[in-house]
């Protein structure tokens, strides 16, 4: 059974709208092609299809087609591309349209490459995605779905994470610390999104992919500054591996400090979920590597964050952090019952207690978020 339809019946036995509406609204969304997925598979495997097809006859032709049939090929067919996109969002298609206007994308980096291939320009991938990132940054916020704009900064955000740690430019900055550069990505995704969100003046595709990407980019810092050989790799503490994480933080406080959208306690609990974040970074420099410690700091920081998400009315993303948060407590208690974990008993107990949160964070996961909501607002 669909979404849609699980939530008619819902509706329907709430009294909220008659079984005749019900009908009407499932037999209006049925009529529209463009929001089928069947549709959009097609679609999607035709364009393949075509693409390999494409590509291998142009393979197969490469070496004795002229470089200057090469280039005047790509441009046509970037201007093919570039027409098909306008013109589905002209008529009103949207699966054509993001699935042309990625297609679009793609051309533009395989144009990337091609100019490079044939002009012996060299470089390294991280900096052909860079490129390609900025030349492509505003047809990106023309897309009116997810996949153009989350595909894209999950480039641009990779491409900067390599660029930090092979870039020559960066390399001076950095250094090769990865715990620096691991505790820099969230913070800089957090800002670009608090910027898209900015220009837009709405909740765009773009800050909701950046958000994402923090997201990611944070859990994976915090995982990664409780292992030790990890973040003891590069630990000459070094200012200026750490300034960037430094004045994103500052400009952040900043305008967290100066946002009149948030109250007192939603500003005190972000605040605190961001130097609760940092300071597992700098634990191995005074040689502080107690796993408790750590642990200490990644639970504090699920805590804050989750709750500031609450008091903001995301209830989504609290909930996924409020799942993290008992994730990790699973993870301390086998950490602290590691071999007891191991035995015939432990596992049926670490096996009911994954159970038992599951079924508690099914049952209890709204009551919980209507209440972080009221005490948090």
């Amino acid at each position: 059974m669909s979404k849609l339809d699980t939530a008619l019946e819902e509706w329907v036995q709430s009294k909220i709208i008659s079984p005749e509406q019900a009908k009407q609204i499932r037999d209006h969304e049925a009529a529209r092609p463009e929001n089928s997925w069947v549709l959009s598979g097609v679609y999607a495997l035709g364009a393949i299809v075509i693409g390999i097809g494409i590509i291998s006859l142009i393979a197969a032709n490469w070496s004795s087609i002229p470089n200057f049939v090469k280039i005047i090929g790509d441009f046509v067919l970037l201007i093919i591309v570039a027409g098909l996109t306008v013109r589905a969002a002209v008529r009103e298609k949207p699966i054509q349209y993001e699935a042309w206007l990625l297609g679009f994308l793609i051309l533009v980096l395989a144009s990337i490459g091609l100019i490079s291939q044939v002009y012996h320009t060299g470089g390294k991938i991280f900096q052909a995605l860079l490129f390609w990132s900025a030349i492509t940054f505003v047809p990106m916020f023309a897309s009116r779905r997810i996949l153009v704009p989350f595909l894209w900064t999950a480039a641009f955000v990779g491409s900067l994470a390599y660029a930090a740690a092979e870039s020559d430019a960066l390399e001076m900055i950095f250094n090769d610390n990865y715990a620096a550069i691991a505790m820099t990505m969230p913070l800089l995704c957090i800002t670009l999104a608090a910027i898209t969100h900015r220009l837009t003046k709405a909740e765009s595709r773009a800050t909701a992919a950046f958000g994402f990407w923090a997201l990611i980019c944070g859990l994976t810092a915090l995982a990664a500054a409780e292992l030790r050989e990890f973040v003891g790799h590069g630990l000459d503490f070094s200012t200026q591996a750490y300034t960037p994480a430094y004045i994103l933080v500052a400009t952040s406080a900043t305008a967290i400090l100066l946002n009149r959208q948030y109250r007192k306690l939603p500003k005190i609990l972000l605040i605190t979920a961001i130097v609760s974040f940092l300071i597992p970074f700098h634990l191995p420099i005074h040689e502080m590597n107690s796993s408790l410690v750590h642990a200490t700091l990644t639970v504090l920081t699920l805590g804050t964050t989750s709750l500031f998400l609450a008091s903001i009315k995301a209830r989504r993303l609290f909930q996924w952090f409020l799942f993290f948060l008992g994730l990790r407590f699973l993870i301390l208690y086998f950490q602290a019952f590691g071999g007891l974990a191991t035995t015939g008993f432990g596992l049926i107990v670490s096996g009911s207690m994954f159970i038992g949160m599951a079924v508690l964070w099914n049952k209890y996961r709204n009551p919980i978020a209507a209440w972080a909501e009221r005490w948090a607002a």
